[in-house]
């Protein structure tokens, strides 16, 4: 399959400072996280086994295990420079982090190894795949690896219905960067545009599908109950359960 990611996740360098700006957003990513755990159905002191599809550097596994300590969360990435700060970042958590580096184009991606799976999430990640049928099929397998009464969480980057939506958006989140100042996203938008690809075009394919299509692929993968259970903008929190 055609490679369309922008990112280069093999650069130490470009890790390194897509890390540093992605830490100054974390704080504001922990009513999501927290909304994540508070859909997973288990107990605070369930034993069960989370995938964390595209983990990166560990925010989100990290923020499980500190919630379900008695968790195991897989920290699943195609970067080693991500995993090898997962890896550090994480390391107080001893066996119940572990990390799994594989290629989401991959057939073999799965850590199966570690499944069936409780749960599967995932941050931010699948839309750098821009290939929605690769996303749709990496539904059915998560799908395909989950236990009875599991759950798959996936907030990530959806595209706007109509052009004159993304426009909308487009303005809003600049005015959010003026109020705020600069965040991960500039990162993006800056490699986006080396890429030429240009911001300020009026078009509604700049992530794989809208939140429609996610939900049906969902619905087609197998999962019985899929909703939106949060959406800003082009952000949203969706998933379903087994």
């Amino acid at each position: 399959m055609q490679r369309r990611d922008h990112h280069d996740w093999a650069s130490e360098a470009y890790v390194e400072e897509w890390v540093r700006r992605q830490q100054a957003e974390d704080p504001n990513r922990v009513e999501r996280f927290q909304l994540i755990c508070d859909l997973l159905p288990f107990p605070h002191d369930a034993t069960v086994t989370i995938l964390d599809v595209g983990a990166g550097y560990g925010p989100l596994c990290r923020f499980i295990l500190d919630r379900y300590p008695h968790a195991t969360c897989i920290a699943q990435d195609g970067s080693a420079p991500m995993l090898n700060r997962a890896r550090s970042l994480a390391a107080s958590y001893g066996e119940h982090l572990k990390t799994h580096l594989s290629d989401l184009f991959a057939t073999n991606w799965l850590p199966t190894e570690f499944g069936p799976f409780d749960a599967a999430v995932s941050s931010i990640c699948l839309h750098n795949l821009r290939d929605f049928d690769r996303i749709s099929e990496i539904y059915r397998e998560i799908r395909a690896h989950l236990k009875s009464g599991g759950v798959f969480l996936n907030e990530d980057l959806i595209n706007a219905p109509t052009a004159e939506l993304k426009q909308r958006y487009d303005i809003v989140a600049a005015l959010r960067r003026q109020r705020t100042g600069t965040s991960a996203e500039d990162l993006q938008a800056m490699v986006r545009g080396h890429s030429g690809h240009s911001a300020g075009h009026a078009t509604t394919d700049s992530f794989p599908a809208t939140l429609d299509q996610h939900l049906a692929a969902l619905k087609s993968a197998g999962f019985k109950t899929v909703d939106c259970f949060w959406k800003e903008l082009r952000r949203a929190l969706i998933g379903g359960y087994v």
